[in-house]
C-alpha cells in the first residue's frame, strides 16, 4: 500500500508548492482537488492508487536515469555531471555544437557524478556509452545576459515605447506598420532616444481579427501580417483612414486582396525557398495550422476533425498536400513581415539600441503555437495570478503553462528558439511577467484563481538559455517583475543582468512615493504601462470616470478612489517639489499642463535606473489607456489610435517638455555615475 503522504510527496516531487502566501501574507494551503488537476496536466495522473503509483514511479525511474535529460553549465567553470544509478562507468561522449567529439573516462565509482573542464559555450550532446537510452543535452551558458558597454559603465539611456497599431502616418492603412515603426524610430533617434519599444508583434486570429490582444496571440514565434504595409505592392494603394480606432477586421480585409495577388505574382523566388528551408518544422507547422484553420472557419483545433488535432496526424500531411497554396501563402506572409521588420531595424541605424520587443507569457489555448507545441504544455489548466489589491478575487489569463518535464526532456530547445525568435531585429527583449522564470501560478480549468497553485520551473537552467540567446544576439534583456515576486528573485535577476522593471505608480512606500535615488539602478524605468492609466489620464481622473461608466465603481466608490487620487496628485507635487523638479504647485482640478508632465518625467530621469522610457501615449498627451484590465467587449482595448502623426508626435508641447527633461537629466545622471 502507498503510504498515506504518497500525494504530497508526488506533487512535491514535480515541483507544485504545498501553500502559498498573498500579498498581505496570508496563506493558503493547496488542497488535493489541485494538487490533483495539476498533476493529470503535467501527465503524472494520481486520481486512483494506481495511478499515483505509476507517477511515482516514472518521477522516481527519471531522477535514476544513467544522465539528466538536460543539463545546464556556466562558461569558466567545471561541468558537473550527474551520474543515476544506471550509470555504470564507460565513457562520456560531448558531441560539440560545431561538431567536434570530445571523450572523458567515466570510473566504475564515479557515482553520484562525472566532472568534466570547462567547455564553450553552446548547445552540446553527451552521451554514455554503453548505455543507448542515456543522452543529456549540455548546454554552457554565460553566467549573465548582454549588457552593452555603456550601460554597463553607467551611462543612462531613454527611449520611447509605443505599441505598433496606434501609430498614426500619412498614407498608412488604417493602423500602424513596419513603415510607422521605421518612421517613430528615426523621429526617435533625432531626439536622443536609444531604443523604441514595442508591444509584442506577435500572431494572432486572421479568421477573427476581433481578437485583438497582443497579450493573447496565436503563436509567440511568429509576426502578425497585419503589420504589413501593402503600398508597396501593386494595387497597394489603399484609402488612409482618419478613424480614432483600428478596425482590425475592416483592416485586414482592405489589405489581404493585395496581399494574395502579390503572393500569386511571387512563384519562383529564391529568397522565399530559402525563407522555408530556414524556418523549418516550426514554419511548417505554423503555416499549416493557419490554412486548417482557414478552412475549418475556427481556430479552435480541440473541435477539428480528430485526424487534424495534432501536426503529426496523418490528416495533417494529407490536408497540407492538398492545399499547398494556402499553406505557402501562410508563409509567405510571414517572409514579408520579416523582410519589412528588417527593413525597419536597418532604416533606424540612429538608435544604438533599436527595438525593444515584447515577450507575452503565453499563447492562446486555441492557437498555432498551442497546437503544434502541445505535447510541451500543460492541458486542464491555465496560468493567472493569486488574489492581490488589484484583483481581488485573483486572475486567470486563459493561457497554457509550458510543461517544466517536457522543457527539460527537449533541452529546453523550444524556449530557447522562442526566445531567438523575438530578439530578432532588436537590442533589448522585455520578457512580461518574468516570475515564469521560477514560478507560475497555475488555475484548474473551471477552478476560481484562489484555487491556484504556484508550479515551480528551473530558474538556473532558463536563465542560463536567457543570457546564451542574449549573448548571441546582443540582445539586452528586461524582466517585467510587477505583483507578487518570490523572495530573493530581484536579486537573481540583476545579478544575471536582467534589468527589474520600475513603473512610477508602484515605487511606493506606505501611500507615499520612493525619492528617485532609491530606485533600483539595473532596471528600466517609466510612469506608465499599457495596462494603467496614461499621465494625462491619471491625472484628470478619467480612468476613474471611464470605470464609473462601465459600472465597475459605484458613485460612493469613485467618489472614494477620487479622494484617493487627489492624495495620490498632492504626494507626486510634494515629491517634485522636494526634489527640486517643480517649482509651482498645478491646479489640480485643470488638464495635465507641459510643465508637470515634464517634472514627472524628470522625477524617471533622475533615478539612477540604466534605461528611462517615455511612453508615446504621453507624448501625445492621450488620456484614454490602449487597455483596461477586466475588460474585453465593454470597451476598445488594443484599438484606439494616437491623435497625433509619427512626425508630430514629438513636436507637441506635452512632448518638448517631456523630451527635454528626459534628455537634460539622463545625460546629467549619466555624468555623475562617471565620477
Amino acid at each position: 500500500a502507498l503510504p498515506a503522504d504518497a500525494l504530497d510527496r508526488l506533487a512535491q516531487a514535480a515541483g507544485i508548492a504545498a501553500n502559498w502566501w498573498d500579498v498581505a501574507r496570508h496563506q493558503t494551503r493547496v488542497s488535493d482537488d489541485t494538487k490533483r488537476a495539476l498533476l493529470a496536466a503535467m501527465r503524472l495522473p494520481a486520481g486512483t492508487q494506481g495511478e499515483l503509483a505509476d507517477s511515482l514511479a516514472r518521477i522516481a525511474g527519471r531522477q535514476a536515469a544513467a544522465l539528466p535529460p538536460s543539463l545546464v553549465a556556466r562558461t569558466g567553470a567545471a561541468v558537473v555531471v550527474p551520474l543515476g544509478a544506471a550509470a555504470r562507468g564507460g565513457w562520456l561522449t560531448l558531441e560539440h555544437e560545431d561538431g567536434a567529439v570530445s571523450t572523458y573516462p567515466v570510473p566504475p565509482n564515479a557515482r553520484p557524478q562525472a566532472v568534466l573542464p570547462p567547455l564553450p559555450a553552446g548547445r552540446h550532446r553527451l552521451r554514455l556509452d554503453g548505455n543507448p537510452d542515456a543522452l543529456c543535452h549540455l548546454t554552457v551558458a554565460p553566467p549573465q545576459c548582454h549588457l552593452p558597454p555603456d550601460l554597463a559603465a553607467g551611462q543612462r539611456r531613454f527611449g520611447i515605447a509605443a505599441h505598433l497599431y496606434t501609430l498614426r502616418r500619412p498614407g498608412d492603412q488604417g493602423i500602424g506598420d513596419f513603415t510607422s515603426l521605421a518612421q517613430l524610430g528615426e523621429a526617435a533617434a533625432r531626439y536622443g532616444a536609444t531604443v523604441v519599444g514595442l508591444n509584442p508583434l506577435h500572431a494572432l486570429f486572421p479568421v477573427n481579427r476581433n481578437r485583438a490582444s497582443p497579450y493573447h496571440p496565436s503563436d509567440r514565434r511568429f509576426l502578425d501580417p497585419i503589420y504589413l504595409d501593402v503600398s508597396g505592392f501593386p494595387g497597394g494603394n489603399l484609402p488612409s483612414s482618419d478613424a480614432p480606432l483600428v478596425d482590425y477586421p475592416a483592416v485586414w480585409a482592405a489589405k489581404l486582396p493585395v496581399l494574395c495577388a502579390a503572393f500569386e505574382a511571387s512563384a519562383g523566388n529564391p529568397d522565399f525557398a530559402a525563407f522555408l528551408a530556414a524556418g523549418g518544422l516550426g514554419l511548417r507547422d505554423f503555416a499549416r495550422f493557419e490554412a486548417i484553420t482557414e478552412a475549418q472557419g475556427t481556430p479552435y483545433w480541440q473541435a477539428w476533425p480528430a485526424e487534424l488535432r495534432h501536426p503529426s496526424d496523418s490528416g495533417v500531411a494529407a490536408f497540407a498536400a492538398a492545399h499547398d497554396d494556402a499553406v505557402r501563402f501562410s508563409a509567405w506572409l510571414q517572409f514579408q513581415a520579416e523582410r519589412q521588420l528588417a527593413a525597419a531595424a536597418r532604416a533606424t541605424s540612429g538608435l544604438p539600441l533599436g527595438f525593444y520587443r515584447d515577450l507575452a507569457v503565453g499563447s492562446a489555448p486555441d492557437g498555432a503555437e498551442a497546437w503544434s507545441r502541445q505535447d510541451a504544455l500543460l492541458t486542464g489548466v491555465s496560468v493567472g495570478a493569486p488574489p492581490d489589491p488589484f484583483a481581488q478575487d485573483g486572475q486567470v489569463w486563459s493561457l497554457p503553462p509550458p510543461d517544466p518535464l517536457a522543457m527539460a526532456e527537449e533541452g529546453y530547445a523550444g524556449f530557447a528558439a522562442l526566445l531567438a525568435a523575438n530578439m530578432r531585429h532588436a537590442g533589448a527583449l522585455r520578457i512580461d511577467h518574468v516570475m515564469g522564470l521560477q514560478r507560475l501560478f497555475l488555475v484548474p480549468d473551471g477552478a476560481r484563481a484562489r484555487d491556484g497553485a504556484y508550479l515551480t520551473y528551473p530558474l538556473h537552467d532558463l536563465l542560463g538559455q536567457l543570457a546564451l540567446e542574449s549573448l548571441r544576439t546582443q540582445c539586452l534583456v528586461v524582466g517585467e517583475d510587477l505583483g507578487t515576486v518570490p523572495e530573493g528573485f530581484s536579486d537573481t535577476l540583476q545579478a544575471a543582468n536582467v534589468l527589474s522593471y520600475s513603473v512610477l505608480w508602484f515605487r511606493r512606500d506606505g501611500a507615499g512615493f520612493i525619492p528617485p535615488a532609491h530606485w533600483r539602478a539595473r532596471a528600466a524605468a517609466c510612469v506608465s504601462t499599457h495596462d494603467l492609466p496614461t499621465l494625462a489620464g491619471w491625472w484628470q481622473g478619467a480612468d476613474i470616470a471611464e470605470q464609473q461608466v462601465l459600472g465597475m465603481l459605484d458613485g460612493e466608490g469613485a467618489q472614494m478612489t477620487r479622494a484617493a487620487r487627489a492624495a495620490d496628485k498632492q504626494r507626486l507635487v510634494d515629491l517634485l517639489q522636494a526634489e527640486a523638479l517643480l517649482a509651482e504647485t498645478p491646479a489640480f482640478d485643470a488638464p495635465l499642463t507641459p510643465e508637470m508632465a515634464g517634472a514627472v518625467h524628470a522625477l524617471i530621469a533622475a533615478a539612477p535606473a540604466l534605461l528611462a522610457l517615455v511612453q508615446a501615449d504621453d507624448l501625445a498627451g492621450e488620456t484614454e489607456a490602449v487597455n483596461l484590465p477586466g475588460t474585453d467587449r465593454e470597451r476598445p482595448n488594443w484599438r484606439r489610435r494616437l491623435r497625433l502623426d509619427v512626425d508630430a508626435l514629438c513636436a507637441s508641447p506635452i512632448a518638448e517638455a517631456v523630451l527635454a527633461a528626459i534628455r537634460n537629466d539622463t545625460r546629467a545622471a549619466g555624468r555623475l555615475a562617471g565620477k
